[in-house]
């Protein structure tokens, strides 16, 4: 598809889906977290590098790093990891190969954007009620 305009990650879920119906994939996860922290942080362009090891297949990460936001890129980085926490995933401290996710280069609509950033939040203050 050379001119699908859509985010890769939607491309892969779409396929994903597809093929095996009802399994699990954090790509809408990632588009989600990486639209939430563009609105957080304006004048900065995230972008989310998530690894897993090739045998998660649930809500499991080894790493997540975030870049193109140059101040404060550690603590965002943290704040991206508690998003993906309140979103239910847990951080496995494993070895093994692993690889990096795709990213999301953030072409949604901005009608995505919004509904991205109410989830994220969402699930933040569902997180930080209990």
């Amino acid at each position: 598809m050379p001119n699908d305009l859509r985010c890769v990650l939607q491309i892969i879920k779409e396929k994903r889906l597809k093929d095996h119906p009802g399994s699990f994939g954090p790509e809408q996860d990632i588009c989600d977290i990486t639209l939430w922290l563009n609105q957080k942080f304006p004048k900065s362009k995230a972008l989310l590098l998530v690894d897993r090891l090739y045998t998660q297949r649930s809500r499991e990460i080894v790493g997540l790093s975030v870049t193109g936001i140059t101040s404060q890129s550690l603590s965002v980085t943290t704040i991206a990891l508690e998003a993906f926490l309140a979103l239910g995933y847990s951080i496995q401290k494993g070895s093994g190969d692993s690889f990096r996710c795709p990213s999301c280069f953030g072409r949604h609509s901005k009608h995505d954007a919004i509904k991205a950033f109410a989830r994220i939040e969402s699930a933040l203050r569902a997180q930080r009620s209990r």
